[in-house]
């Protein structure tokens, strides 16, 4: 008898529809698995760039997958803001269904990639939380963990911006964090997707070894996936 097939809810937990696309051009779901998008409600946040909106849109997108009965409809749940974003601990109290969210994934495929991985993020002064986030993560501190840099870009800006721009600062970005020991470096934004090949050549351009390069949305589809097929 065939396997049922899997149905997974990517979750844009920003109300930015651009963001969701950029997610639908890049990921591909594995044989036996449909992706399906989720964008979060237009009264949650935009971007997420802080506690404030993390918990914002994390209240808002609960309160309208609740109402829209999307927690019994899917297999898994994939939550794309790169944090240990709450929306993941609403989801995992109210079912046994497996949820990851993309920080989780990307730093559990960078350790069995790479020696230290690094992580390039969007904002400016938002370093604490995801030190925190992988702390947590580990259970502790860690030599693996080479550190993160921050862009300066905005998660919309990722997206919309002028492309030079952006370009230019992830390349830079990418060259500082490659610089402190990582061999692997982590797209630490949803807004990322599909920036892969402009952080190598930030990279190569610095003059500094290849590195590889984690998606965590990527990552949290294959991670997902596997997950939900154990409780099928």
């Amino acid at each position: 008898m065939m396997p049922r097939k899997i149905t997974l809810l990517v979750i844009n937990p920003n109300s930015s529809e651009s963001v969701t696309d950029g997610l639908q051009d890049v990921l591909v779901p594995p044989p036996g698995v449909v992706l399906e998008f989720y964008t979060g409600p237009g009264n949650a946040p935009a971007q997420i760039m802080d506690t404030t909106t993390g918990v914002l849109s994390a209240a808002r997108c609960f309160e309208d997958m609740v109402s829209e009965h999307l927690v019994e409809k899917y297999d898994g749940f994939l939550v794309c803001c790169f944090s240990d974003h709450p929306l993941t601990h609403l989801l995992r109290e109210n079912t046994r269904k497996s949820v990851v969210n993309i920080l989780e994934a990307a730093i559990t495929q960078s350790l069995l990639i790479g020696e230290r991985f690094g992580i390039i993020t969007t904002g400016f002064g938002y370093k604490y939380i995801y030190h925190k986030d992988v702390r947590n993560f580990f259970g502790a501190t860690s030599e693996r963990f080479a550190g993160l840099v921050t862009t300066g870009l905005e998660v919309l800006e990722l997206r919309e911006g002028d492309r030079v721009h952006v370009e230019s600062l992830i390349k830079e970005g990418a060259a500082s964090i490659a610089a402190k020991g990582a061999d692997v470096i982590i797209l630490g934004c949803a807004g990322m997707a599909g920036m892969e090949e402009v952080v190598k050549q930030g990279v190569v351009e610095a003059g500094l070894p290849p590195v590889r390069i984690v998606d965590g949305a990527k990552a949290g589809v294959q991670i997902l996936a596997g997950l939900a097929r154990l409780e099928t």
